[in-house]
C-alpha cells in the first residue's frame, strides 16, 4: 500500500512591510527668492501658488523586507524643509546627506540600503516669479506656469517645462526634455539629455542663436534659419525642415539672432516647434 506524504513548507517569517505618510509645510519666500528642492527617489512638480509663500506636500513611502528594515528607514530617512526670506529649501535626509538642499554636508555611513526602499513625491506651490533650483536622482520633473529663471536637473527621468518664461539650464541623462515657452528665453539657455529627444515649443517671433547637436538622431525646425556654423541640410521631412542630418552639430540663427540656446542629445532628435502650429 502506498502512503501519500504531504509536506507543508513553512512560509517565510518575513514579508514586505511599508509605511506611508504625507508631510505638509509652508514657508514665506520674498519676491525673486530661490526655491531649492533636492529629491532622491520620486517626482517633483512645481506650480504657481497664492501669495508670497511656498507650500510643500510630500508623499513619503518607506518599505522594507522586515519590520527591522522599516524601523531603520524611519530612523535614517526624513524630509528636511528650511529657509528664510530669500531661500526656501527642501531635501531628503539620509546617510548620504544632512538634507539641507543646495548645501549638503556629506556623511559617512555603513548603511547599505539593501532590502530597504523609499520614495518621496513632491508637489510644490510657489510664487510665480521664484527662481528655481530643482533636482532629483530617480524621478521626473514637471514645472508648470512659472516665470523665474531655473536650474532643473535629474538623472533618471523626463523633464517637462510647460508655459515657462525664464531662462537657464535643463539637464537629464535618461529621459526626454519637453519645454513649452510662454515667452521665448531672454538669456542663454541650455537643454541636454543623453538618452532621449529634446522638443522645444517656441513663440513664432523668434530671435535667437541655436547650437544643436545629436549623435544618433536628426534636428528639425519649423523656423526659417540661417547657418552660422556647420552648414546643414534644408530638405523637408514630415512637414519640418531638417536643419542637419544625424551624427553632427550645427549653429543656426533665427530672426535677428539673440540669446544662445543650446540643445544637445546623444540618442534622440532635436525638435524646434513653433507654437503657431500647436502645442504638445
Amino acid at each position: 500500500m502506498r502512503i501519500a506524504v504531504l509536506i507543508l513548507l513553512a512560509a517565510p517569517a518575513w514579508c514586505d512591510v511599508e509605511s506611508k505618510r504625507t508631510v505638509e509645510e509652508s514657508l514665506p519666500l520674498a519676491a525673486g527668492g530661490t526655491l531649492h528642492v533636492c529629491g532622491f527617489n520620486g517626482s517633483v512638480r512645481v506650480e504657481p501658488g497664492n501669495g508670497a509663500e511656498v507650500r510643500f506636500t510630500v508623499h513619503e513611502k518607506l518599505k522594507g523586507d522586515t519590520q527591522s528594515d522599516l524601523d531603520e528607514l524611519k530612523r535614517e530617512i526624513a524630509v528636511v524643509i528650511s529657509g528664510d526670506a530669500q531661500h526656501v529649501r527642501a531635501g531628503i535626509k539620509g546617510p548620504w546627506s544632512d538634507g539641507v538642499c543646495g548645501a549638503e554636508t556629506k556623511r559617512k555611513s555603513n548603511w547599505s540600503g539593501r532590502d530597504k526602499h523609499f520614495s518621496h513625491e513632491f508637489v510644490v506651490q510657489a510664487p510665480r516669479d521664484a527662481r528655481l533650483e530643482i533636482s532629483s536622482i530617480n524621478g521626473s520633473l514637471d514645472i508648470k506656469d512659472m516665470r523665474g529663471d531655473y536650474k532643473i536637473k535629474t538623472v533618471n527621468g523626463s523633464i517637462k517645462m510647460n508655459d515657462v518664461e525664464g531662462s537657464g539650464e535643463i539637464n537629464t541623462v535618461n529621459g526626454t526634455v519637453t519645454a513649452v515657452y510662454r515667452n521665448n528665453p531672454r538669456s542663454d539657455t541650455t537643454l541636454k539629455t543623453v538618452n532621449g529627444k529634446l522638443a522645444l515649443y517656441l513663440q513664432p517671433t523668434l530671435n535667437a542663436d541655436f547650437s544643436m547637436k545629436t549623435v544618433n538622431g536628426d534636428a528639425f525646425t519649423d523656423f526659417d534659419m540661417t547657418p552660422i556654423g556647420v552648414s546643414g541640410s534644408s530638405e523637408t521631412k514630415a512637414g519640418n525642415k531638417i536643419v542637419y542630418k544625424r551624427g553632427s552639430g550645427v549653429q543656426m540663427r533665427a530672426g535677428n539672432g539673440g540669446p544662445k540656446i543650446s540643445a544637445e542629445t546623444v540618442n534622440g532628435s532635436v525638435m524646434l516647434h513653433s507654437l503657431a502650429k500647436g502645442r504638445p
